[in-house]
């Protein structure tokens, strides 16, 4: 079925490039602050393969680091198991790991750090981009409120909103909302920690991006059927809309995503005692960018 899809997708015929906003997608997104003008919530639903045909119980894909908290590692040419493989997925269960932002514009954390360096700094069992930036490398490129606190009031055309560290009792403690669904007042009254972010995957798993031909690596948030946050990190450029396809197939349960970072500053990154390990889209391997804003998972 994947083949067929990729093939399908292949075979559509592109927008051309000369029709994309200039800076829509390039290596990084940092120094494009036109990325906003980008327009990608466009696909129609009914054009959108059904590629979820898989068994999403199927438990052995995953390996167990502790309870709640699981590796998966995919190889995206085939959709297969692969612990080599290019794409790989935490899957947080939030009842038992707590997920928050975590920002470098906010007291003894203005400095420059890697999603590595958050880790080590901060206990964190793994750390990933909380979304793009401004050119300034700390101003995030759609609302953000951490702690309750506002460090970035300014909305955009962005439909997806992560939220976690709820006001009150009964909420989810993490979920990610479409903005045309409910709005952003309403998440911002019942959560502490909230980023508005481009979405790749609507509820209940459309695929909101149209063809294209522009690609890179990419870092993303998803959330599935049971309410798990799945950090998501794909070492191969493929355009939105071909990942967001191959997402869906896989056994993850998906229901929801949105773009985290592409290119040269997406960073993932997992410290535990099973599993340590970096990923990151610069073609320097070694060094890493610093990244202002992550979403880190530690324990409760």
């Amino acid at each position: 079925m994947l083949r067929s899809v990729a093939l399908a997708v292949l075979l559509t015929p592109l927008v051309p490039l000369a029709l994309l906003p200039c800076g829509a997608v390039l290596t990084s997104f940092t120094s494009f602050t036109s990325f906003t003008s980008f327009t990608s919530d466009t696909s129609d639903p009914s054009d959108t393969p059904d590629v979820r045909d898989v068994d999403v119980t199927d438990t052995s894909v995953w390996r167990q680091l502790e309870p709640g908290l699981e590796l998966g590692r995919f190889a995206t040419r085939d959709t297969l198991p692969d612990p080599e493989g290019d794409l790989v997925v935490l899957r947080v269960d939030p009842q038992r790991w707590e997920l928050r932002l975590l920002t470098a514009t906010v007291g003894n954390r203005a400095k420059h750090r890697s999603a590595r360096m958050w880790c080590e700094e901060f206990g964190l069992v793994a750390a990933i981009n909380a979304g793009m930036f401004q050119r300034d490398r700390r101003t995030h490129v759609g609302y953000l409120q951490v702690g309750g606190e506002v460090l970035s009031a300014h909305t955009n055309s962005y439909l997806s909103a992560v939220a976690m560290g709820p006001r009150r009792s009964g909420l989810p403690p993490f979920r990610i909302f479409d903005l045309d669904i409910v709005p952003l007042t309403e998440v911002l009254a019942d959560y502490n920690d909230v980023a508005q972010n481009l979405r790749l995957i609507k509820r209940p798993g459309t695929n909101r991006w149209s063809v294209q031909t522009r690609r890179w690596v990419e870092a993303a948030l998803g959330e599935d059927g049971s309410g798990r946050a799945l950090l998501i990190y794909c070492e191969t450029p493929y355009p939105m809309y071909l990942l967001n396809g191959l997402l869906l197939a896989l056994p993850l349960d998906l229901v929801c995503a949105q773009h985290l970072e592409g290119g040269s500053d997406a960073q993932f990154h997992v410290a535990h005692q099973h599993f340590t390990g970096g990923f990151q889209g610069a073609a320097d391997k070694i060094v890493s960018w610093p990244i202002p804003n992550v979403i880190g998972v530690r324990r409760r």
